[in-house]
């Protein structure tokens, strides 16, 4: 278990289908077996019975039968849809072994992480040294294909899907970009990707500079590492880039959150039942108390704004760039005896201060407005250089 952050139509449309049938091929004329319909007032079926007589029907008169297997993973994905909760899903095994490949700091793939836009996905980083990079993808490249397969509208568990493979294999992505009037295609070649967790260096002689680009189980050893190792080559004081961190572990945002601050609370987890609420609280194990800026933009979510959050709160940083995305939930992972996991949200979480950041979240002391893509080009990252210029007023 990992926490991560009407009737009247249904007749009509039954009734359309049946004249269609007749108007549009040939019917076939035996009789189905009688099916007693349930009428007002009689009982409702239970998840189990449903599921059974479906299966019943499935396994009797379906042209092609599937497997157990496929109708388990079926009545899974079924279940989870009829929830209000955006980021429910279902795992089959492949894609849970790619979900705990990327919590543990690596998997196969081409290099990149994505979101989506109104069901269309686009890039919003290109891992340095990687397949993505080297054949030219950029950030803010939208997906349009993959493989020569299209959809309307693009869910995000099936993009990660298709791009993931084994190593030495291929895929192709046909990408739209700004700027350009035709599409673009991409043949790459999968291979494992240690993901960066840390880029590290140093501003004018005194400024640290520490990009963290996810919230897994090495985030906050590799933070505590780059930290020190800055600070003896003489900064005196950190820049924390959160900027397109899309979040992750929650217990690593606390972990993370403790590098800085000496104590109160991380995180409120408020639950479905007040039983059930959980109060993080930082270990006490702080690493510095040198002035601290954290970028934040769009793209910042889930544990990266249960962080920026929390410094706000405390007034123990300078939040620089654009509001965040505004994902204050709490997602759980349980797996499934017959193989798979699925995910659901279990709870919304709160800052020290008790702010709610879901479909709300977190607005910049100092707001800079940029487009994604100057982030490859230092002389374009204007809030990169306001974030330096806030830390030296507090140097």
């Amino acid at each position: 278990m990992n926490k991560v952050l009407s009737r009247a139509t249904v007749v009509a449309l039954a009734v359309s289908g049946l004249l269609l049938s007749f108007a549009g091929g040939m019917y076939v004329g035996r009789r189905a077996p009688a099916v007693n319909v349930p009428v007002v007032g009689e009982a409702q079926p239970t998840p189990v019975s449903a599921a059974r007589e479906v299966r019943n029907i499935i396994m009797r008169e379906a042209l092609k039968p599937s497997s157990d297997e496929s109708m388990a993973a079926g009545v899974a994905k079924g279940m989870l849809e009829s929830l209000d909760d955006p980021y429910a899903m279902y795992f089959d095994k492949q894609h849970y072994k790619y979900f705990q490949e990327q919590t543990d700091g690596a998997f196969y793939g081409i290099g990149i992480t994505i979101s989506d836009r109104d069901g269309q996905p686009y890039v919003v980083t290109v891992l340095p040294g990687t397949p993505a990079e080297r054949a030219g993808l950029k950030p803010d490249d939208e997906i349009v294909s993959i493989d020569g397969l299209k959809r309307e509208k693009w869910d995000l568990d099936e993009v990660v899907r298709r791009i993931r493979g084994e190593e030495g294999t291929k895929v192709t992505l046909e990408i739209r970009r700004k700027g350009s009037k035709q599409l673009l295609k991409f043949t790459i070649t999968r291979a494992r990707i240690e993901v960066p967790n840390i880029e590290k260096k140093r501003i004018d002689g005194v400024v640290g500079y520490i990009r963290l680009y996810s919230f897994n189980e090495h985030s906050e050893e590799d933070l505590r590492a780059a930290i020190e190792e800055l600070s003896k080559q003489g900064a005196k004081g950190f820049v924390l880039d959160l900027r397109d961190n899309p979040g992750g572990l929650l217990s690593e945002s606390v972990d993370v959150l403790s590098l800085f601050v000496k104590d109160g609370v991380a995180v409120t987890v408020d639950a479905r039942n007040p039983r059930d609420d959980e109060v993080f609280r930082v270990s006490g194990d702080t690493v510095t108390d040198a002035p601290l800026v954290v970028l934040v933009n769009e793209n910042s979510a889930s544990a990266s704004e249960i962080v920026a959050g929390a410094l706000q709160d405390y007034k123990r940083a300078v939040l620089v760039g654009v509001k965040t995305f505004g994902k204050g939930s709490v997602q759980q992972i349980e797996p499934l005896s017959f193989g798979g996991a699925v995910k659901l949200t279990i709870a919304h979480y709160l800052t020290p201060k008790g702010r709610s950041i879901d479909k709300v979240g977190v607005t910049p002391d100092v707001v800079v407005k940029m487009d994604p893509q100057d982030q490859a080009d230092e002389a374009k990252d204007v809030q990169l250089k306001r974030a330096v210029e806030e830390l030296k007023k507090r140097l």
